[in-house]
């Protein structure tokens, strides 16, 4: 089987307040995070790889157990670029998503990549990062960038993508999931929001 690269923003799992800020169709985080798994698991294999580009999870039951259990539930490679919600090292009471990864044994699975993120698909390049920028470094040859944070409420996008055509919004909002990334873009053009 070939290996299939996805991306996605902004999970929030356990997040009750996401659902009501983004008019998630759910009753509550447990139902989301029910959904999020089993929506993650339908799109990806064990040999596929994941780029969530930020916010993995927020709120009082993100603990490093519980970000831990999420993470060990999904399927794939997990390649995270983290958001202004995950924390890198201790703070708050958490580990830190390194830290999580190193305590729960979770280090041929997940990996913590840099702030900006580069990564090559079919010979195009896309660089991550959570926050939308306006100009990115492989910009210049065509690259793709790829974020979150927004989600779905960047001002100006659509004035963007129609100069460039080379920004996109992975934000688990836009596609219900991870969105699998390929050189023709098709996934990324085609934003399917919720499918619940």
């Amino acid at each position: 089987m070939t290996k299939k690269v996805f991306a996605v923003s902004d999970l929030h799992f356990g997040h009750n307040n996401i659902i009501r800020f983004c008019n998630r169709p759910f009753a509550n985080s447990e139902a989301m995070d029910t959904h999020l798994i089993d929506e993650w698991n339908r799109r990806v294999s064990e040999d596929d790889v994941v780029k969530v580009i930020g916010d993995f999870a927020m709120g009082p039951p993100a603990t490093d157990a519980f970000i831990a259990e999420k993470l060990s539930l999904l399927n794939g490679k997990i390649h995270i670029v983290l958001g202004n919600h995950d924390q890198p090292v201790a703070k708050f009471g958490q580990g830190g998503m390194i830290q999580i990864i190193e305590d729960f044994n979770l280090g041929d699975k997940v990996k913590v990549m840099p702030d900006l993120y580069s990564f090559e698909v079919g010979g195009i390049w896309f660089d991550a990062c959570h926050y939308p920028m306006r100009e990115w470094p492989h910009e210049r040859i065509n690259g793709i960038h790829l974020h979150g944070h927004v989600h779905t409420e960047l001002k100006n996008a659509n004035l963007i993508r129609q100069r460039r055509g080379r920004h996109y919004d992975v934000g688990v909002d836009m596609y219900g999931g991870p969105v699998e990334i390929t050189p023709d873009l098709k996934h990324l053009n085609s934003p399917t929001g919720w499918k619940v």
